[in-house]
Order: C-alpha cells, then sequence, then structure tokens
C-alpha cells in the first residue's frame, strides 16, 4: 500500500517576463520517502524549490502541504505546516556561534530556552556537532558547515526536509556519512525528504524515486536504476556520447 501524499504540486508554471523557467510541472511526495529532483543546469530546479518553499509565487498551478493547498503562501506559512529548507549556498551567520545558528531554527517554538537548547543539543547529535557548540560557525571546516545548515533547519522539527545540494564539496567519508543521516531521517524519524543534488551517484544510492527536470519542464520519473537508462535523460543530463 502506497504511503499517503504529503506535498504534491499540480501544473506548477513561474515565468519571468517572456521566460518561462518551470512550466507544467507535477509530482508527488509521499510521507517517508526520499525522492530526488535533478537536471542540467539551468533545468529550473532552484527555481522550483523556491516555488515548493514559498520564495517564489507560482504564476500557475496548484502546490499542496499535507493536503492543504498553499498555493501563493508565504516561506513562514509553509514552513509552519512543516515543509523547511536548506539552501545552496550556506546560509550560517558565520560570525556567531554553532549553537547560535541552531538556535535560530527554533524561534517558531514557543518553548522555554532550556527545552530550546534540548532541541539544539538533539539535532547537534545527530549531525556530528555536538563538540562544536561554541564553535565560531565560520571557523568550521566546510563539511561540517554544510551539516550545520542542516541543524539549522532540522530544529525547526520539520515534517518535509528540502535540501538544495547538500553535499556540494563533500569528499567520500563525508558524503558518505551525509546519506547514512538522510536515512536515519527517514527510517528513525519519519521525515520526507526532497533532495536536490548533483552528485549522480549519490541520488542513485539515497533515493527511492527520481524525478528529472529539463527546461523547467517533467523529463522523467521513477526508480533509480529505470531512471539512469532512460535515453532522455542520459541526452539532456549527461550528454549524447558522454
Amino acid at each position: 500500500m502506497n504511503a499517503p501524499v504529503i506535498l504534491r504540486a499540480e501544473n506548477l508554471e513561474r515565468r519571468f517576463g517572456g521566460l518561462t523557467a518551470v512550466s507544467g510541472f507535477s509530482f508527488e511526495l509521499r510521507e517517508g520517502e526520499i525522492l530526488g529532483l535533478i537536471g542540467p543546469n539551468g533545468a529550473g530546479k532552484s527555481t522550483t524549490f523556491n516555488l515548493i518553499s514559498g520564495f517564489l509565487r507560482p504564476s500557475g498551478g496548484r502546490l499542496f502541504v499535507k493536503g492543504r493547498d498553499v498555493t501563493g503562501a508565504s516561506a513562514k506559512t509553509i514552513s509552519r505546516l512543516g515543509l523547511v529548507r536548506t539552501f545552496q549556498h550556506d546560509s550560517l551567520l558565520s560570525e556567531m556561534s554553532v549553537v547560535d545558528n541552531i538556535l535560530i531554527g527554533t524561534y517558531h517554538q514557543r518553548r522555554a530556552h532550556e527545552k530550546r537548547m534540548e532541541k539544539v543539543r538533539e539535532v547537534a547529535s545527530m549531525t556530528g556537532l555536538a563538540d562544536h557548540l561554541q564553535t565560531t560557525a565560520g571557523n568550521l571546516p566546510h563539511g561540517l558547515q554544510r551539516m550545520l545548515s542542516i541543524a539549522i533547519a532540522l530544529a525547526a522539527e520539520p515534517q518535509i526536509l528540502c535540501l538544495d545540494e547538500p553535499l556540494t564539496g563533500l569528499q567520500g567519508a563525508e558524503v558518505s556519512t551525509a546519506l547514512e543521516l538522510f536515512e536515519k531521517l527517514r527510517t528513525t524519524h519519519g521525515l520526507s525528504i526532497l533532495l536536490v543534488e548533483h552528485n549522480m551517484r549519490a541520488v542513485m544510492r539515497a533515493c527511492d524515486r527520481v524525478i528529472v527536470l529539463n527546461y523547467g519542464r517533467l523529463l522523467a520519473e521513477g526508480p533509480p536504476e529505470t531512471v539512469s537508462r532512460d535515453e532522455a535523460v542520459i541526452e539532456a543530463y549527461l550528454g549524447r556520447g558522454r
């Protein structure tokens, strides 16, 4: 039996003047699923992420979070429904400590400070930052800075976690650690994850399904092994003859 749909887009469209960045794009994310969103540079992935998270208003189409129509809703409204995103570039306050950065993620929780600190310690432990809470964020190694971006998002207690190229700049062991975290978030904490990532090997390893964007339109969808053999994907994403 399929798990319930927790995030659904129907014919999403976004125009910038005469340029259509996303057109007729539909997909579903199910509870407990890790869904990969891939495509060549300029395919519309970042625009799609901004539409889903409320940072851009769609020019057309509908967006539903947990069955609620949130089309055109603000990022704040969507985040309060449990959809939280990271960004391609580290959105850290580099002069502040790790603990203070993670505390920002708890801003919407109307709790006593100590309860918020419990959440900080919990997500710091999950992301390998427990021994770095007093470290200035800008002084962390790159891999831990990427983990801090995820920790800030987790502190907001999402049900849907949208990860925008979280593996950028990570090397072998760091990638494996991150993928283990994603799997733990899904299996142990029940999160649903939408993953935009250029590391194709990692996408194929981590995701249950993959959707491919090209020129703002859905090109292919299916299990990773099926999508990776799709001739249209090979031509558009990998390039003919590569």
